[in-house]
């Protein structure tokens, strides 16, 4: 199932005209958590905090980001998405959307329900909250 998902969210952006992968997947993340640190951001992308500081110094080029200081810690910045990099997020989903229902439009219906009851248990499995890593 997993590399099922992750085929099919390659599959959907991969036309994507305007944005990068990586960066749809940190104004993702920012649209999803709201302003975050970049080192929590590396961590959530799975990625090395110098690679992810390069990512957002690229988005901030592009005004899709800005960097703020953070009360709590003013060595720190906190990164949050701009009302351009939101509509870029907002384009690049549309777009991705609208070339996966090119082909969803190829399947029959009874196969367009099964995955309809599907993105409704997905949906449920994304409120759940997260077991306790077991001990290796």
């Amino acid at each position: 199932m997993v590399v099922a998902s992750t085929r099919l969210s390659r599959l959907a952006t991969r036309n994507l005209n305007t944005l990068p992968h990586a960066a749809m997947r940190v104004l993702g993340r920012l649209d999803e958590l709201g302003q975050a640190r970049i080192s929590e951001l590396a961590k959530a992308d799975r990625c090395s905090q110098p690679t992810m500081s390069n990512l957002v110094q690229r988005l901030e080029e592009q005004g899709w980001v800005r960097r703020a200081s953070d009360p709590a810690d003013s060595r720190a910045s906190l990164i949050s998405l701009t009302d351009k990099g939101l509509a870029e997020l907002r384009s690049a989903r549309h777009q991705a959307g609208a070339d996966l229902a090119t082909r969803l439009g190829q399947l029959p219906a009874t196969d367009l329900a099964t995955l309809e009851s599907a993105v409704a248990v997905i949906q449920k499995l994304l409120t759940l909250e997260p077991l306790e890593a077991s001990p290796r």
